[in-house]
């Protein structure tokens, strides 16, 4: 599945769920960098702030893939982490649909 093809629609589509999943993602960091920066009391607080940036950027790194023969799986992945609903995806095929709802069950 992951050599599909995607029509020019599909594609618009997917950058548009990704892009929404990303933004959406990364405003949750910020505000818990925030808390968690006007929460240090002294300096060594800066290092666990420091820690969960880099941890945090690793994931999303490692989870945001835009690459097509990526999108199925972190879609599925979104899907199941409730960063992505079902309805988002509508316009893609039937195939590829039934590819992200296996990945999100897993």
């Amino acid at each position: 599945m992951q050599h599909s093809t995607w029509t020019e629609a599909e594609k618009k589509i997917a950058r548009r769920v990704f892009n929404a999943a990303l933004q959406r993602e990364l405003v949750q960091v910020m505000a818990e960098f925030k808390r968690r920066a006007a929460g240090a009391s002294d300096p060594d607080d800066i290092w666990s702030v420091q820690e969960y940036l880099a941890e945090t950027r690793r994931q999303i790194d490692t989870k945001y893939d835009f690459r097509y023969s990526q999108l199925l799986i972190v879609f599925g992945r979104l899907l199941r982490e409730n960063r992505i609903e079902e309805g988002d995806l509508t316009g893609l095929s039937d195939e590829k649909l039934r590819y992200v709802r296996s990945v999100a069950s897993l």
